[in-house]
């Protein structure tokens, strides 16, 4: 069976069918295993807290180093809710409520006072710029990325380094419409540590943020508040025009490139340092 695994600051997640096993990489901390009476869907953590998000479509919430402690879990069953998407910043978590034709984004969790009283859930709702139905969202440290079914970012969080893709602002308490890829078909979006990397529909990478490893590419500023493209030619001498896919690492952006022949191989090029990942879950066997 293939289990899920994803690196983390204290070490690494994996999951699969009900089970949760937490992996430190510190001796004096030992590994964990939480079980779930429900198939586990994602898993994500912030600094002090993991949350787990399940097939029925409740969230369990536990402190990461509490190991005899209790999941709490929290309802999120609403009305006209057809997807829940989990995700987290270093300090926040979030899940991102998807009804037939809007999503609205609801703070579960702050490191800083715990689990969030979802009692009055009005009071923790974000709403989007207009309806939108959200399919995928990405974080890095203190800033999210949404990305929603025709293809449009929507940005929030803190952007002091470029990361919101929406100039150099100090902070975004709601999502916002990252207008320069505004008429531009977002496939994915991925985040590392401060930075952000989208791929298009039609295989042209974008990325945004602090370049203090140079993982925006080549002649880009230290940061750059707004998307720019990455040319594979110049970056890295690759002839194929069209980009498969694309991973982020803390400090690094890598591109996927496929063979056009018969051999149908894989390369990734990499730019910026080649650091443990912190988003994005991976295969293994």
């Amino acid at each position: 069976m293939l289990a899920l695994f994803q690196m983390t600051w204290f070490g690494w997640i994996s999951f699969e069918g009900h089970r949760v096993a937490l992996y430190f990489s510190t001796p004096s901390q030992s590994d964990d295993i939480i079980e779930l009476d429900d198939e586990v869907v994602h898993v994500t953590c912030t600094h002090l807290h993991v949350g787990i998000l399940l097939k029925n479509g409740r969230v369990g919430v536990r402190r990461i180093d509490d190991l005899d402690g209790k999941v709490e879990m929290l309802n999120m069953e609403e009305a006209g809710v057809e997807n829940r998407i989990l995700v987290s910043t270093s300090r926040q978590m979030f899940v991102v409520l998807v009804h037939k034709g809007r999503s609205e984004v609801l703070r579960i969790l702050d490191d800083a006072v715990g689990i969030e009283n979802l009692k009055d859930k009005l009071k923790h709702r974000i709403a989007f710029p207009w309806p939108v139905k959200i399919e995928q969202a990405a974080a890095g440290h203190d800033f999210l990325i949404y990305r929603d079914s025709t293809g449009n970012l929507f940005s929030m969080g803190t952007g002091t380094r470029g990361e919101l893709g929406v100039g150099l602002v100090r902070h975004l308490d709601e999502p916002v419409h990252i207008e320069q890829l505004a008429g531009i078909r977002i496939s994915k979006v991925v985040c590392g540590g401060w930075h952000t990397v989208a791929l298009t529909a039609a295989g042209d990478v974008y990325t945004w943020g602090w370049n203090r490893n140079g993982q925006l590419g080549k002649d880009k500023m230290i940061t750059e508040v707004y998307p720019i493209l990455i040319d594979p030619l110049e970056e890295f001498n690759c002839p194929e025009e069209n980009v498969d896919d694309i991973e982020a690492t803390e400090n690094s952006s890598t591109i996927i490139v496929k063979s056009t022949d018969s051999k149908n191989e894989i390369t990734k090029y990499m730019l910026g340092s080649d650091t443990v990942p912190i988003n994005g879950f991976h295969l293994i066997l």
